[in-house]
């Protein structure tokens, strides 16, 4: 028996099934657009690929035979699946919905994302959001992504992206370690304090500290390196030290007082955060959706 799995089967499949359940070739050939002798032909060159007959033709009627029957099943519930997947496309270009993969930093994704998920979802409720928060610069493309969240300056590419805001670094400390240990008036004085360092988990590279307006050497032994951007943040509100993190990672805290931002004069931009997606990705309702009300979120918290 040859394989059905072919370009002639399919067409052949097709011309079967609406043949049995039209009841004629003339029938089946009117509601494909094709003449009946067309639709009898497709017929014929399935069974002989198959090596059954399918149909008892008379002059006047068809009906499948057993081996028919059989495959009529299978073939109509077929179609009917792709029927079922070519409506939910339809739908899936006029509303959002489906699946969104995406992936963020961490510590944004965990303090400004997940908080605005609700929100999302409620509006868009047949969205299901896959999200990855990894420090790791993911592929994009080859990792299957409709939208990632950058940090810092973007490398030339196809890829489309979206500028949300800058990518600012704070420099703080509680009010208490302030009071006990002074407030730095520039960059050299944090010589004489305690400087919490971040170290990345990825690299195992020590961030460097950067400030504008400023060519005095940044503080070269630091009295505690961290791996976690939260603990970097705990760290400063349980007075351990001066801490240089993300605005979007300690602006909450300095408003309520817990934190209070030093050096401000010197208060230094990385780049950009950006959203990034392939081109083709923009086109998709649930990608557009997910851009437009996270650059808004994102933004609020960057400035």
């Amino acid at each position: 028996m040859s394989s059905i799995v072919s370009i002639d089967s399919l067409s052949g499949l097709v011309a079967f099934s609406v043949a049995v359940e039209t009841g004629s070739f003339a029938a089946a050939g009117r509601k494909l657009g094709l003449s009946a002798s067309a639709v009898g032909k497709a017929v014929e060159r399935l069974e002989a690929r198959l090596g059954l007959r399918l149909l008892n033709r008379t002059t006047r009627s068809l009906a499948a035979t057993g081996e028919g029957d059989i495959l009529y099943r299978y073939v109509a519930r077929i179609l009917k699946e792709l029927q079922d997947a070519e409506q939910e496309l339809h739908l899936v270009q006029k509303a959002p919905r489906g699946r969104l993969k995406v992936s963020v930093p961490t510590v944004l994704g965990r303090k400004i994302i997940m908080p605005a998920l609700l929100d999302f979802r409620t509006l868009f409720p047949e969205v299901t959001t896959d999200i990855s928060l990894d420090d790791v610069k993911v592929d994009i493309i080859e990792g299957g992504y409709d939208v990632v969240l950058r940090l810092g300056e973007l490398d030339d590419s196809i890829l489309r992206a979206r500028r949300i805001g800058p990518h600012t670094f704070i420099t703080c400390a509680s009010p208490e370690y302030l009071a006990r240990r002074g407030i730095p008036q520039s960059p050299a004085d944090l010589h004489d304090h305690c400087c919490v360092y971040y170290r990345f988990p990825t690299t195992g590279r020590q961030e460097v500290w950067a400030f504008k307006n400023s060519h005095q050497a940044v503080p070269i032994k630091p009295c505690v390196v961290l791996n976690d951007g939260e603990a970097l943040a705990s760290a400063a509100l349980g007075g351990l030290g001066i801490i240089q993190a993300p605005s979007y990672l300690v602006s909450d805290d300095i408003a309520a007082g817990r934190l209070q931002a030093v050096l401000t004069d010197y208060t230094d931009e990385r780049g950009s955060v950006s959203l990034v997606w392939p081109p083709m990705s923009a086109r998709a309702p649930k990608v557009r959706a997910f851009i437009d009300f996270m650059a808004e979120r994102v933004s609020q918290k960057l400035y």
